[in-house]
């Protein structure tokens, strides 16, 4: 899945008025997203206390989750090896659902240490977009 950036700025989209909503007044150029750059996605977030969802995309090597309102899909086919969880008891964790690579989906420890940029989750993360670069043929 492909995504186009179409604006930086949380508030200057309408769904981010209310500023009860995470990211409200973010500019999310500080972490280097561009305008009119495709992105690929390596997974989707869905949390429980949120009405939006979220992309994992990396810039400059560094994945970390975007409002999918930023961005615009110019290729919506998922990656065949994309695994889905719903978390739906779970009380200790915040996500409703999560698409993406088995890792991301499957190993709640691998989504926390890809946040904090630890080694061996980064080493997952870049094995599976090259796997998925491979299958696209990017």
């Amino acid at each position: 899945m492909k995504v186009k950036c179409l604006e930086t700025k949380a508030k200057e989209l309408n769904v981010f008025y209310d500023k009860s909503i995470r990211y409200h007044d973010t500019d999310f150029s500080g972490h280097g997203l561009l305008i009119n750059e495709i992105y690929l996605v390596m997974a989707m977030v869905l949390y429980k206390d949120a009405k939006h969802l979220y992309y994992l995309i990396d810039i400059n090597g560094k994945p970390n989750w975007f409002p999918n309102e930023l961005f615009e899909i110019t290729d919506n086919s998922l990656p065949t090896q994309w695994s889905f969880k719903i978390f739906n008891d779970e009380s200790e964790v915040n996500i409703y659902c999560i698409w993406g690579y088995d890792e991301i989906c499957n190993n709640e420890e691998h989504f926390d240490q890809l946040i904090e940029r630890e080694n061996e989750a980064l080493m997952i993360y870049f094995k599976n977009k090259r796997k998925i670069e491979e299958e696209i043929g990017q």
